[in-house]
């Protein structure tokens, strides 16, 4: 009998393998998990196709099975392999200190944001010792898109083709005006240096996000400072513009950025 399963691209298929990275790829988007039958009708597959698959995964601890409900999720284990990988650990060791001081100056939350695979990937984040504020969890993921300053701030520095290729995500079924005044908006804030604009998505919210650049001056993260105004927090919003533009700017150092 003949694999159903397509080739790839190169010509080439290893359909044990396949099967193992569609079921990882569907629970990311799973929350709550799944049970085995709904992971096998989502797949459009049999159970008997993806049992084995399934045990050989949480064998490896990339899934866990909930003895309360059957459900499978995801563990951390992807999530620790991706900060053991060079670049992204060089860029933690560089960040979190500073990431840290900055929330414990300025009572306000900070994040870092890269890019992966058409998505906005929270890779760093630090909370302050006030009590309140506003924070985005480590680990979150969103679409890379224009009303998400990261994404804006990821784009506007980079040149060449680096820059098309984004571009072409960040424009996805905009028109030829809407691109052009996407643009505009991307060339101001490289002049700018960043961004300090009221947030697309939370009301309430002042986005500072400032480029983490490395030897190249090219962009490989967005630093977010999700600013909120607390009574009893003494660092003004300006104190905190201007202590996250100094971080981003020492991270980047760090990362052997020159300007």
């Amino acid at each position: 009998m003949e694999s159903t399963v397509p080739e790839t691209k190169s010509g080439y298929s290893a359909p044990a393998l396949e099967k193992g990275l569609e079921i990882v790829e569907l629970l990311a988007d799973e929350e709550a998990g799944l049970v085995q039958n709904e992971i096998a009708r989502r797949l459009g597959r049999s159970v008997g196709q993806i049992f084995r698959m399934l045990e050989v995964l949480t064998e490896r601890g990339y899934i866990e099975r909930s003895g309360r409900d059957g459900r499978y999720r995801l563990t951390l284990k992807l999530f620790e392999l991706g900060h053991r990988h060079p670049p992204v650990r060089r860029l933690l060791a560089a960040a979190l200190p500073v990431m840290q001081q900055l929330a414990d100056s300025t009572g306000q939350s900070a994040h870092i944001s890269v890019y992966h695979d058409r998505r906005l990937l929270v890779v760093a984040q630090a909370d302050g010792f006030r009590s309140m504020g506003f924070s985005v969890r480590l680990g979150a993921h969103f679409p890379f898109r224009p009303d998400r300053v990261s994404a804006r701030v990821i784009t506007a520095f980079q040149d060449g083709d680096r820059r098309a290729r984004l571009m072409k995500v960040l424009g996805e079924g905009a028109s030829k005006a809407e691109c052009a005044s996407l643009d505009r908006r991307l060339a101001k804030i490289r002049k700018d240096g960043g961004v300090a604009a009221p947030s697309d998505t939370v009301t309430g919210v002042l986005d500072l996000c400032h480029p983490i650049l490395d030897a190249t001056g090219s962009a490989v993260a967005g630093m977010t400072v999700p600013y909120v105004k607390i009574r009893d927090n003494p660092s003004t919003e300006a104190e905190t513009r201007a202590a996250a533009a100094d971080a981003a700017r020492r991270i980047s150092a760090a990362l052997g950025y020159r300007d």
